[in-house]
């Protein structure tokens, strides 16, 4: 392959990669805050209809704030993206030498550090559908 074929391929999986992982951050801060706006729908629809369900109420309060967490792992993980990428920038720029060992150490830490808190945005997600769901067991027996 040459190496103008190479680049030409490397800079376009390069840009499908930085674009599915916009995707899949946005994704995760909509479903984490449409997930928030639901529970508190559902929880209001319950405070108006019967007090009875105060126990519900109380244990889905902890569910609003997983989503309210996972959300913002989301819009933390965009930041640590950008970190990312200009942490690849910075590591293809230099020639050699130490400093570009330095840089490359810094893109691979950025790097798993997005993928964590990418992670952790969606097990905050289903973190608060256990609770939600755990919460309306409870209230329901």
């Amino acid at each position: 392959m040459e190496r103008e074929t190479y680049i030409d391929l490397f800079k376009h999986m390069n840009e499908k990669a930085v674009d599915t992982s916009n995707l899949f951050l946005r994704s995760a801060i909509l479903i984490n805050g449409g997930a928030a706006v639901a529970v508190l729908g559902f929880v209001a629809a319950i405070a108006k209809a019967d007090q009875a369900f105060t126990e519900t109420i109380v244990g889905v309060a902890g569910a609003i704030s997983y989503f309210a967490l996972g959300a913002a792992a989301g819009v933390i993980c965009i930041a640590i993206a950008y970190l990312t990428h200009y942490a690849t920038l910075a590591t293809l720029d230099q020639t050699g030498g130490a400093r570009k060992e330095v840089f490359g150490n810094i893109k691979r830490f950025v790097h798993v550090c997005a993928i964590l808190v990418a992670t952790a945005s969606v097990a905050f997600f289903l973190l608060g559908v256990l609770e939600v769901k755990s919460a309306i067991l409870i209230g329901l027996v």
